[in-house]
């Protein structure tokens, strides 16, 4: 019963509440003139168009399903139902009950009583519908037995008319839950295939975009940094021609041979991002294990690593915001964290995936901005935001650094 209502599910109760409103009146108003009228029988249609009225008020007010909320239709299907068996055992009351009467009675509301079936096999499981079942028909079942008093095969038939009656509503319901899971089944179905068209799109986004990346890669790599390690050359071989006691010239050769290397050494760094090989290769799981293996080996660092596979793979864009920031993450625990050990997480629960990197290295003030851009902290952000994910960076002087990467999913 935890499944959302289904939509107009509440409008078609509340028009089949007015519809049984109308029918007991009607039956009230025209009432059968060969039945003598008890005290009794007059009163059963009465009651049945009060439970109708008080069904209808009770459907018709939004504020009173807002603060029942999923308890709302559940609760009024139990009311509803109790109070319809309880107007049959009305009849019970009667001093001059007869059987004929009774089941020409029970056999007016199958009309009445077969539609909530409907409703339950469309909204729950076919236990509900079993339960429904059981409980209206049982009960006319015990009321013809204490009418009749005995069991013999005159009274046999008549005891069997509620049990047919009982199969003629668990097959309705039966056929409309089945129905009704088909059609969710084809609602799920449809779901997975837009997903699935979604990640296609992207992949194909993603490909486009990969392709226009290694251009970029190449053409940068035939221009600039050619031309940047050209310079480079050109200005240590003029270094070399410089006469002795030409401090001046001395210092602007090796500051602009400074400039050279610092802008051929971001040239590289710019290529190395726009060739992301190991993601397109080995996927983020392994490509991650591979760049935290790769950091341990070359710093003679301990790593502790936990990566678990994901339960279905991320978007390219968030796969490649992932492997960015631990990109980042581990370049500066290479460069700034002097650290020792590393751990490093990657896992998914409850359809959130959760990254983390730590270290037991220097650490920093996160609040402080460290100056020259060394830290990267800016850039992660910007991509955690990039795709909807919360970034935290945990660390203080002397007390090493945590990275924490969270998204989730939304379908």
């Amino acid at each position: 019963m935890k499944n959302p209502l289904e939509p107009g599910l509440l409008r078609l109760f509340r028009y089949f509440s007015l519809i049984g409103l109308v029918f007991f009146s009607a039956r009230w108003v025209y009432t059968d003139v060969s039945i003598p009228l008890t005290t009794v029988i007059a009163f059963q249609p009465v009651y049945y168009v009060i439970i109708h009225g008080l069904l209808f008020l009770a459907l018709s007010f939004p504020w009173l399903e807002n603060k029942l909320k999923d308890k709302y239709f559940p609760l009024i299907l139990i009311i509803y139902t109790l109070a319809m068996v309880g107007g049959s055992w009305l009849y019970l009351l009667e001093p001059n009950r007869g059987i004929t009467n009774f089941i020409s009675q029970s056999y007016s509301l199958v009309p009445i009583l077969i539609v909530p079936v409907v409703f339950i096999a469309w909204q729950y499981d076919y236990r509900a519908v079993l339960v429904y079942t059981v409980l209206t028909n049982l009960s006319d079942f015990i009321i013809t037995f204490l009418i009749i008093g005995h069991i013999n095969l005159e009274s046999l038939p008549l005891l069997t008319l509620p049990v047919v009656r009982a199969f003629a509503f668990a097959l309705v319901g039966f056929v409309v839950n089945q129905l009704n899971e088909k059609q969710r089944e084809q609602k799920h179905k449809l779901v997975l295939a837009n997903m699935q068209l979604g990640q296609y799109a992207n992949t194909l986004e993603s490909l486009a975009v990969s392709r226009e990346r290694n251009r970029l890669a190449r053409e940068l790599h035939d221009t600039l940094a050619h031309t940047l390690s050209g310079i480079s050359v050109n200005l240590e071989a003029l270094k070399t021609m410089v006469p002795e006691g030409q401090t001046d010239v001395t210092v602007m050769l090796d500051n602009s041979l400074s400039a050279s290397r610092r802008g051929l050494d971001g040239t590289r760094r710019a290529l190395n991002d726009l060739r992301a090989q190991p993601l397109e290769d080995l996927g983020l799981e392994l490509a991650l294990q591979t760049m935290v293996e790769s950091l341990a080996e070359r710093q003679e660092m301990l790593a502790e690593i936990r990566i678990s596979n994901l339960f279905q793979i991320l978007p390219p864009n968030v796969e490649q915001a992932f492997y960015r920031i631990a990109q980042e993450s581990i370049e500066n625990i290479s460069v700034h964290s002097r650290a020792k050990k590393i751990f490093f997480s990657l896992e998914e629960e409850d359809g959130v995936v959760r990254m983390e990197i730590r270290d037991d290295g220097i650490g920093f003030e996160p609040q402080t901005d460290p100056g020259g851009g060394h830290f990267g902290l800016q850039g992660m952000k910007e991509r955690a935001t990039s795709i909807g994910a919360d970034l935290e960076v945990l660390s203080q002087p002397g007390e090493g650094t945590t990275i924490k990467l969270s998204w989730e999913r939304f379908v």
